[in-house]
């Protein structure tokens, strides 16, 4: 994995879920977001954030997995995992505490 980036045209805001379902363009085949307990969501978001506020995402795509997380007031590119990389943990740990918003996963 890389060092988080800022995600390059990304709002300076969480995400609706309509706008994360909206992200299954192009090549990615799911979207997958984490439902955080109402702890972390009061210390993550602004005040005016939407009820449906989504602040992790991971795009699937044929080749790989794209990671994003709303940290500090603006989402991070916390890197790619691609699915042929050997050295690499699986992502069925890591998507355990995730749902498939849009789209269907094609597995690990």
């Amino acid at each position: 994995m890389d060092e988080p980036q800022p995600a390059e045209e990304w709002p300076d805001r969480p995400l609706s879920e309509a706008e994360a379902r909206d992200l299954r363009e192009g090549d990615v085949r799911a979207v997958w977001v984490m439902d955080h307990e109402e702890s972390v969501r009061s210390a993550v978001l602004p005040d005016d954030a939407p009820d449906d506020a989504v602040v992790d995402v991971v795009l699937e795509t044929e080749d790989a997995f794209e990671m994003y997380s709303y940290t500090g007031g603006r989402w991070m590119n916390y890197g790619t995992q691609r699915r042929d990389d050997e050295d690499a943990p699986s992502m069925a740990g890591t998507l355990e505490s995730y749902r498939v918003l849009a789209g269907e996963s094609a597995g690990f």
